[in-house]
This record gives structure tokens, sequence and C-alpha cells, in this order.
């Protein structure tokens, strides 16, 4: 039983690493690992180590012997990527790698989080098996991690997804953009033109716990079941928060380098995960409604939280 599990988070201070920590309280015992000091008490143990360094990450899982590892550390930002790519291949790929020598020499099972952005987004429902393409160096260092753990540990289980919800900053995710420009009365450009398939960071950490116990392992889209474009799930925030949704102005996302048009579909395909699961995942509109719902009790728990000032966060 999950219960009796002992879960580490990689990436405790960051967006999914505290959402996972809220959702897994009275779930499991939980170890949150972060590179700097932190302490909260969404975690029932904390350490420090930094996924980087190969010799602290095996002394680390050695000596916790964790059940079951959970990485979202990683270098998020897109553009500290593009300015440092050298720094993002070593967080996204050989720290990554890292942890899945750790796990496998300890026996634990072990959960990475991946992204979406492993495609360019030129098709959209992307399976599994779909070839990769990342338009950053994000992508292409998130794409050499998943590379790497799968070859280090053919039982751990890659889960690319792309999630919003409430982040430690208040600041990070789709939905708190819309919501904190929409509440201030900011107009703000919604892409007609850019598709995700986004799921609510609390339903991800659900599918996450759910899954391990099904042992599966390998690549697994865990995303919502619909994709909407960026304007369309504005227009859903202002809906559900009662704001003028007119606001929102209907634009197109251009290519940095001119004006031509550049329309992206980054949706993934979740038939796979969804079979293994036994069930449908939420739509975009469904964990926006969840997250309205969560957001008393999560604003004292993971809003405004202390988080690592290196940029080195949470996918």
């Amino acid at each position: 039983m999950n219960s009796t599990k002992t879960w580490l988070v990689t990436g405790a201070n960051g967006f999914l690493g505290m959402n996972a920590g809220v959702f897994l309280s009275g779930k499991a015992q939980t170890i949150g690992a972060t590179r700097e000091p932190h302490t909260s008490p969404i975690f029932d143990k904390h350490v420090q180590f930094d996924i980087q360094d190969l010799s602290s990450v095996r002394s680390t899982f050695s000596s916790l012997k964790p059940d079951v590892v959970l990485n979202t550390a990683a270098l998020a930002s897109h553009q500290i990527c593009e300015e440092n790519p050298e720094l993002a291949h070593k967080v996204n790929a050989i720290g990554a790698k890292n942890v899945a020598i750790a796990a496998g020499e300890i026996g634990a099972q072990l959960l990475h989080i991946s992204t979406d952005a492993v495609f360019d987004g030129k098709f959209g429902n992307y399976r599994e098996a779909d070839a990769t393409s990342p338009f950053s160096i994000y992508g292409q260092t998130k794409l050499a991690g998943e590379q790497a753990v799968l070859a280090t540990l053919p039982t751990a289980l890659v889960v690319r997804t792309n999630f919003f919800g409430w982040s430690p900053t208040g600041t990070r995710s789709i939905l708190e953009f819309f919501v904190n420009s929409l509440t201030q009365g900011i107009r703000v450009d919604g892409y007609l033109n850019y598709f995700v398939s986004s799921i609510y960071a609390q339903d991800l950490s659900q599918a996450l716990f759910e899954l391990s116990d099904l042992r599966h392992s390998g690549l697994l889209h865990v995303v919502s079941s619909d994709s909407i474009s960026k304007y369309d799930f504005g227009v859903a925030v202002a809906e559900q928060w009662d704001l003028d949704a007119r606001l929102i102005q209907a634009a197109h996302a251009i290519h940095h380098e001119g004006t031509d048009s550049l329309t992206r579909d980054l949706s993934l395909n979740t038939d796979k995960a969804m079979e293994l699961l036994g069930r449908r995942l939420p739509t975009q509109l469904e964990g926006i409604q969840r997250a309205k719902m969560d957001l008393p009790v999560l604003r004292s728990k993971i809003l405004h939280a202390e988080i690592s000032a290196d940029g080195v966060k949470n996918d």
C-alpha cells in the first residue's frame, strides 16, 4: 500500500514538488529534497543535495532508502536555459541520470518528470512513440534527461506533462497569469494559435500516486484529456472567477525573429495513461474548477512559500 511507502521528492521547493508534497500528505511518508536549505511543514522530513553531484545523491539515497523517488527538479526557465545551455544540460540531463543511478542502486521506484517541449508543436496530439523534435534548449536538455534515465534505469517511469495550478511564487503558471492580470484589470494577450493539454497540478499528483502502484515503466503522457488554446484557457479562467473576459485580447504568437505567425500545438495524447489508470483524465476546465475550490487551502500551504533563487526549480 502507498501509505506504507516513503516518497522522496526532488525539487521539493518548486512548483510541482510542493504540489506533490501537499497531495502526498497523509498518504505516504515524505522527504523533501532541495538544492538550497529549505524547510516546510508540507514534508515530513527535509534533506539537501545537488542532483548534479552524483556522490551526494548516492549517499543521501543510500542513507534514506526511499521506496519511491519523484524527480521534479529541473532548470525549468526557457530563458535561463537559452542563456546557459551548459547549466541546463548539467541539471536536466546529467542530474536526471544521477538520480536514476542512485535510485537503481537502492531499488527505489523512479518517477521522472519530463515535458511536452520535447516536441516542436507542428502536429499536436503526440503519442509516446512519436518522433521528438524539441524547439528549445530546455526541450533538448529534458529530452536528453529522458534518454539518460531510461538507459540507466529501464524500470523508471518518465512522465511527459504540462501543468498549471498554484505555485510558491504565485506567478509561475498560466492559471496564475490570468487570475492575477484579470483581477487587477490588466489587458492581456490570449494566443489563438498556441495549444496545450495542461493538467491541474493536483490532478497530476493524483495520477502519479496511482501510477506508482502500477509499476509501469517507460514513457507516458499524463496531461488533461483535451487541448485548448491559451486564449480559450484564459476565457475559462475569467468565467470561473467571474472576471472580465473582454480584457483578454485575441492574439497570435509570432516568431521571435520576425512577425510571422507561429502556430504551435503541444497537446499530448493520453490514451495510454487512461488505459493504465482505468479512467478518463480531467479536462482543463475541470482542472480550473478544482483549482478554484482548492485555493483557500493551498494558498496557506504553497503560495508565496520560499523558493530557491538560483533558478533550479521544478519542471
